[in-house]
C-alpha cells in the first residue's frame, strides 16, 4: 500500500459546481474536498498547472463559494468523466472559514 501523500484529510461530497479556465466554462461535480484542495469531475480535462476558478455550494454553508487554484493532478472520474485535483490559492478568510465549518461537521458526524 502506498503511503498517503496528502497533507489534509479529504471528505467525500457530491455537489454541483462550475469550473472555469479563462473564458472556458464547464458544469462539474465536486467529489471530495479538504482544507487546501478539491477534486472536481467534468466532461473534459484542463491541462496540469492550469489556473481555474471553481464555484460550488457546500451543504450547510449558506451560499456559493468562489475558489481559485491550480490543477495539480488528473485522474479518470466516474462514468467517463475527467477528474481534476485543484490546489487552492488566494483563499479568502471567509471561504476558508466555510470550508472549515463543513469539514468540522463531517469530522463530528
Amino acid at each position: 500500500m502506498r503511503p498517503e501523500r496528502r497533507r489534509q484529510r479529504r471528505f467525500a461530497v457530491d455537489v454541483p459546481a462550475r469550473i472555469e479556465a479563462g473564458q472556458d466554462r464547464q458544469v462539474a461535480r465536486v467529489r471530495d474536498i479538504c482544507r487546501d484542495a478539491v477534486l472536481v469531475e467534468a466532461d473534459r480535462w484542463y491541462p496540469l498547472k492550469t489556473r481555474v476558478a471553481v464555484s460550488l455550494e457546500l451543504p450547510g454553508t449558506q451560499g456559493e463559494l468562489q475558489l481559485s487554484g491550480e490543477i495539480i493532478r488528473l485522474a479518470p472520474g466516474d462514468q467517463g468523466s475527467h477528474g481534476m485535483a485543484v490546489l487552492f490559492s488566494d483563499l479568502s478568510q471567509a471561504a476558508s472559514d466555510r470550508i472549515d465549518q463543513f469539514i468540522t461537521r463531517q469530522e463530528a458526524g
